[in-house]
């Protein structure tokens, strides 16, 4: 429900942040796809453009995007208008959610997933749901969160929220990722994956105030800001600014921690 309210503003504040992490997945399936596979399901696909750069890259797949939100879906229905008829003929849109795949044992090739697995009740059972629709020798591919990394604007908000007499957040281990790319190849292997390997990277973003300012209201805590009264959200609003106009030159810049990691469903049991 919370991304229905929010996906425009996932749209144009969060998923630029971290987009170019996303589509390198495709990198990551490149071998896969040579070698004859078509068939990609995109878990959580979001505002589409990961399923819109796949079906670019390449004119023989057929991309299958799932998302729980259909306000995401709507979303990535408009953005892939923008792709030529034939090429937006090979993308297809599905409400349903990571753990309960509408799908067939065997069905994809390929399966992608992107900043997702922090947002599901269960991480094993989304990783089994995967498993199950790959066919043998299939390939899965995910980026996702590492425990750790600091953000000093996120510093500078906790300041402006008790300035205002609010409480801050707490994030700490508020979605359960992995500390290492270690731990994240144990979860593959767990939920049955084989010839696992998974590597550090980071999310890389440069903000401006203002920027960071739209982020906050309109998408990470729009709720927050949507029941403060008018008055209270202004004074907020200014005194956030000024403290991220004071920041130094990297404080608005976002280096986050990331872990992307592969597996295969094996082609005997």
């Amino acid at each position: 429900m919370r991304y229905d309210r929010i996906a425009e503003g996932y749209a144009r504040w969060w998923a630029p942040v971290h987009r170019p992490a996303t589509l390198a997945l495709l990198d990551e399936i490149e071998p896969a796809v040579t070698d004859g596979a078509t068939r990609i399901l995109d878990v959580g696909c979001g505002t589409g453009a990961l399923a819109a750069a796949a079906v670019e890259r390449w004119p023989g797949a057929r991309v299958t995007g799932v998302d729980a939100s259909a306000a995401m879906l709507a979303v990535a229905s408009r953005e892939l208008g923008d792709l030529d008829g034939t090429t937006r003929d090979r993308v297809s849109l599905v409400q349903a959610t990571a753990d309960r795949l509408p799908f067939a044992d065997g069905d994809f090739d390929i399966v992608l997933t992107a900043f997702v697995l922090q947002l599901v009740p269960s991480r094993y059972r989304a990783l089994r749901e995967a498993r199950r629709v790959l066919a043998p020798g299939g390939t899965l591919a995910h980026a996702a969160w590492l425990a750790g990394g600091s953000f000093p604007a996120d510093d500078a908000y906790a300041d402006a929220l008790i300035a205002a007499g609010l409480e801050p957040r707490d994030g700490a281990g508020a979605h359960d990722e992995p500390r290492s790319p270690a731990e994240a190849a144990a979860q593959l292997r767990r939920a049955g994956f084989s010839r696992v390997s998974a590597r550090r990277d980071e999310v890389d973003h440069r903000f401006a105030p203002e920027g960071f300012l739209a982020f906050l209201a309109r998408f990470d805590d729009e709720e927050l800001f949507a029941t403060l009264e008018p008055a209270a959200r202004a004074a907020l609003e200014a005194d956030l600014l000024a403290r991220l106009r004071a920041l130094p030159p990297d404080g608005l810049r976002m280096r986050l921690p990331i872990v992307v990691a592969t597996g295969r469903r094996a082609t005997r049991p």
